[in-house]
């Protein structure tokens, strides 16, 4: 994807969670639909127990951006919810790693262990 071109955001729902994927770079020009997207799933009146916030596709995350993902942990923990984030190795986990998000936040390797009910964190 070419740094100029808009973030590709989407959402989707599985049986147990919302899914907001991203695709591209999130930094200050192209995380507001990003960021939208994962404050109304946070705020989705349903009865899905989490709110996945899938990083694979991102090339880059800034350090503007991870806040973001702090402030949706809390607004789903008050809305009885549980915020995880599906990212693998590269520079948007190296990102969460340096802000302390890592530390905080429920981490999963891939999507696919991030919808696993029971699944093992990094």
């Amino acid at each position: 994807m070419n740094p100029r071109e808009p973030l590709a955001v989407t959402t989707r729902g599985t049986r147990s969670a919302v899914v907001v994927s991203a695709v591209g770079r999130i930094d200050m020009v192209t995380e507001r639909p990003w960021r939208e997207q994962v404050e109304d799933a946070c705020a989705e009146n349903t009865v899905k127990r989490f709110v996945i916030v899938d990083l694979c596709g991102v090339t880059y995350l800034s350090v503007g951006a991870a806040p973001l993902i702090v402030r949706a942990h809390y607004h789903c923990l008050h809305r009885g919810k549980l915020l995880r984030v599906a990212v693998p190795m590269g520079p948007a986990l190296h990102t969460m790693h340096v802000t302390g998000v890592r530390d905080l936040v429920a981490v999963y390797p891939n999507l696919d262990s991030a919808l696993e009910p029971r699944a093992s964190r990094w």
